[in-house]
Protein backbone atom coordinates (compact mmCIF):
# COMPACT_ATOMS: atom_id res chain seq x y z
CA UNK A 1 0.00 0.00 0.00
CA UNK A 2 1.54 3.24 -0.87
CA UNK A 3 1.24 6.41 1.16
CA UNK A 4 -1.56 8.02 -0.57
CA UNK A 5 -3.53 4.97 0.18
CA UNK A 6 -2.91 4.76 3.50
CA UNK A 7 -3.66 9.06 3.90
CA UNK A 8 -6.93 8.44 2.20
CA UNK A 9 -7.60 5.29 4.52
CA UNK A 10 -7.15 7.46 7.42
CA UNK A 11 -9.28 10.06 5.91
CA UNK A 12 -11.97 7.85 5.52
CA UNK A 13 -12.01 6.47 8.55
CA UNK A 14 -11.86 10.05 10.26
CA UNK A 15 -14.93 11.30 8.13
CA UNK A 16 -16.80 7.92 8.95
CA UNK A 17 -16.17 8.56 12.56
CA UNK A 18 -17.32 11.98 12.21
CA UNK A 19 -20.08 11.39 10.29
CA UNK A 20 -21.43 8.65 12.59
CA UNK A 21 -21.09 11.08 15.32
CA UNK A 22 -23.52 13.40 13.25
CA UNK A 23 -25.75 11.52 13.20
CA UNK A 24 -25.77 9.56 16.70
CA UNK A 25 -26.28 13.58 17.84
CA UNK A 26 -29.12 14.28 15.54
CA UNK A 27 -30.52 10.99 16.60
CA UNK A 28 -30.58 12.24 20.35
CA UNK A 29 -31.59 15.43 19.60
CA UNK A 30 -35.10 14.24 17.94
CA UNK A 31 -35.69 11.55 20.83
CA UNK A 32 -35.34 14.54 23.32
CA UNK A 33 -37.89 16.22 20.98
CA UNK A 34 -35.96 18.83 19.03
CA UNK A 35 -35.62 19.13 15.56
CA UNK A 36 -32.17 18.42 14.26
CA UNK A 37 -30.94 19.14 10.59
CA UNK A 38 -27.60 17.89 9.47
CA UNK A 39 -25.66 20.10 7.14
CA UNK A 40 -22.98 18.28 4.76
CA UNK A 41 -19.93 18.67 3.68
CA UNK A 42 -16.13 18.36 4.69
CA UNK A 43 -15.25 21.64 5.96
CA UNK A 44 -17.82 23.31 7.90
CA UNK A 45 -18.11 24.86 10.66
CA UNK A 46 -22.01 24.03 11.84
CA UNK A 47 -22.69 20.57 11.90
CA UNK A 48 -26.29 20.71 13.10
CA UNK A 49 -28.94 22.89 12.87
CA UNK A 50 -31.23 22.40 15.90
CA UNK A 51 -35.11 24.32 16.83
CA UNK A 52 -37.17 23.65 20.41
CA UNK A 53 -40.66 23.65 18.88
CA UNK A 54 -42.15 24.56 22.29
CA UNK A 55 -39.75 27.94 22.93
CA UNK A 56 -38.96 28.81 19.47
CA UNK A 57 -34.95 29.18 19.83
CA UNK A 58 -32.83 27.91 17.39
CA UNK A 59 -28.95 26.87 18.01
CA UNK A 60 -25.73 25.46 15.96
CA UNK A 61 -23.78 22.69 17.05
CA UNK A 62 -20.19 21.51 16.32
CA UNK A 63 -19.96 17.98 16.24
CA UNK A 64 -16.64 16.33 16.80
CA UNK A 65 -16.61 12.50 16.78
CA UNK A 66 -13.82 10.33 18.20
CA UNK A 67 -13.02 6.66 17.92
CA UNK A 68 -10.52 6.04 20.59
CA UNK A 69 -10.08 8.12 23.77
CA UNK A 70 -7.63 10.75 22.77
CA UNK A 71 -7.85 14.33 22.17
CA UNK A 72 -10.44 16.32 19.94
CA UNK A 73 -8.74 18.45 17.83
CA UNK A 74 -10.49 21.58 17.63
CA UNK A 75 -10.77 24.81 14.87
CA UNK A 76 -8.47 26.88 14.51
CA UNK A 77 -11.28 29.97 14.52
CA UNK A 78 -13.44 29.32 16.83
CA UNK A 79 -16.66 30.80 17.18
CA UNK A 80 -17.93 31.41 20.36
CA UNK A 81 -22.00 32.60 20.18
CA UNK A 82 -24.42 32.34 23.14
CA UNK A 83 -26.24 30.02 20.52
CA UNK A 84 -23.47 27.68 19.55
CA UNK A 85 -22.67 24.43 21.27
CA UNK A 86 -19.88 21.25 20.48
CA UNK A 87 -20.79 18.27 21.14
CA UNK A 88 -17.91 15.79 21.47
CA UNK A 89 -18.49 12.34 21.03
CA UNK A 90 -16.45 9.04 21.82
CA UNK A 91 -17.00 5.51 20.74
CA UNK A 92 -14.26 4.77 23.31
CA UNK A 93 -12.58 2.17 21.03
CA UNK A 94 -15.60 0.44 20.42
CA UNK A 95 -16.35 2.07 17.09
CA UNK A 96 -17.62 -1.27 15.57
CA UNK A 97 -19.63 -2.52 18.57
CA UNK A 98 -22.86 -1.61 17.83
CA UNK A 99 -23.99 -3.10 21.28
CA UNK A 100 -21.65 -0.01 23.03
CA UNK A 101 -22.93 3.38 23.63
CA UNK A 102 -20.79 6.44 22.60
CA UNK A 103 -20.13 9.12 25.30
CA UNK A 104 -21.14 12.86 24.74
CA UNK A 105 -20.34 15.97 25.78
CA UNK A 106 -22.03 18.80 25.41
CA UNK A 107 -19.88 22.59 25.70
CA UNK A 108 -21.47 25.90 25.07
CA UNK A 109 -18.81 27.34 22.98
CA UNK A 110 -18.16 30.22 25.10
CA UNK A 111 -16.70 27.60 27.41
CA UNK A 112 -14.40 25.61 24.59
CA UNK A 113 -11.40 27.56 25.21
CA UNK A 114 -10.92 26.49 29.20
CA UNK A 115 -10.36 23.48 27.86
CA UNK A 116 -8.42 23.62 25.40
CA UNK A 117 -4.65 22.26 25.62
CA UNK A 118 -1.97 22.39 22.83
CA UNK A 119 -1.71 19.20 20.88
CA UNK A 120 1.19 17.40 19.16
CA UNK A 121 3.28 20.08 20.87
CA UNK A 122 1.96 22.16 18.42
CA UNK A 123 1.38 25.68 20.11
CA UNK A 124 -1.08 26.57 17.01
CA UNK A 125 -3.58 23.32 17.23
CA UNK A 126 -5.63 22.99 20.29
CA UNK A 127 -7.51 19.90 21.23
CA UNK A 128 -9.36 19.13 24.42
CA UNK A 129 -8.00 15.76 26.09
CA UNK A 130 -10.75 12.98 27.07
CA UNK A 131 -9.27 12.45 30.15
CA UNK A 132 -9.68 15.95 31.52
CA UNK A 133 -13.13 16.12 29.71
CA UNK A 134 -14.50 13.21 31.67
CA UNK A 135 -14.19 14.83 35.18
CA UNK A 136 -16.37 17.56 34.15
CA UNK A 137 -19.44 15.61 34.78
CA UNK A 138 -22.00 18.96 34.27
CA UNK A 139 -20.90 18.80 30.07
CA UNK A 140 -21.22 14.63 29.91
CA UNK A 141 -24.79 13.06 29.12
CA UNK A 142 -28.13 14.84 29.85
CA UNK A 143 -26.29 17.10 32.13
CA UNK A 144 -24.56 18.37 29.07
CA UNK A 145 -28.06 18.30 26.78
CA UNK A 146 -29.97 20.46 29.40
CA UNK A 147 -27.22 23.35 28.07
CA UNK A 148 -28.54 23.31 24.58
CA UNK A 149 -31.88 25.25 25.79
CA UNK A 150 -31.13 27.08 28.62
Amino acid sequence: MTIDNVTKKQQKRKISSNLASEFYVASLLFRLGYEASITLGNTKEIDLMVYDPETQKKITIDVKGLKNTTNWVMPKNLSERDAHFFVLVTFKNKFSDLDAIPEVYTIPSKEVTKLWTDWGGEAKVKAIRYRVLRNHPEFKGKNGMKLLFQ
